[in-house]
């Protein structure tokens, strides 16, 4: 099989589960989205949210709804969980694992001093990594860290990753979706 019909099939694997999705789907995206968190392979919210481009009808509320369930919760999920490594090594070892290992996640102590530059110590701390973590193709890596370094808490973590999570792919597949619209018209 040659380079072309490789890269075809990989398409409409990616296809199938966007505009397809079941069960299967949706483990699968868990454990891409981990993966890809953990290793930062290809820019997967990208990717997944060309897939409207493929649509037979309009993007409509229920449709949304769907790429909701099967999609972006799944993705969030599993980025929140390949978050994890990132997070706890930060948040155990510091300063001097980042400098030592940070280099193999693709971040370095200065990206992690430009995200605490923005982080105060106060109760919006939540709210602005939440407003981070929903920014399309912004690098959730250096987020992670910063979030360790400033010893937040595990839960908020957690459950403020999955939610931007999904709020960044909802974000994707509307513009992707109402732009390819708006481009028809």
């Amino acid at each position: 099989m040659n380079a072309m019909e490789q890269t075809f099939d990989l398409v409409q694997v990616v296809q199938n589960v966007v505009l397809y999705p079941s069960v299967i789907s949706i483990l699968t995206l868990i454990v891409t989205s981990l993966v890809n968190e953990m290793f930062v392979i290809f820019p997967y919210v990208v990717v997944l949210s060309g897939q409207v481009l493929f649509l037979e009808n309009p993007l409509s509320i229920p449709m949304l709804a769907r790429l909701l369930v099967f999609i972006a919760l799944p993705v969030g999920i599993g980025t929140a969980l390949g978050s994890l490594p990132a997070y706890g090594l930060a948040y155990f070892g510091g300063k001097p694992v980042i400098e030592k290992f940070g280099r193999h996640f693709q971040v370095s102590w200065g990206d992690v001093e430009k995200m605490e530059l923005r982080f105060k110590g106060s109760w919006y701390d939540e709210i602005l990594f939440l407003a981070l973590r929903c920014i399309p193709l912004l690098p959730y890596l250096p987020i992670s860290v910063a979030a360790g370094i400033l010893r937040m808490r595990l839960a908020p973590f957690f459950v403020l990753t999955v939610t931007g999570a999904i709020i960044r792919m909802m974000i994707m597949f509307a513009l992707v979706g109402f732009g390819v619209e708006a481009m028809a018209d």
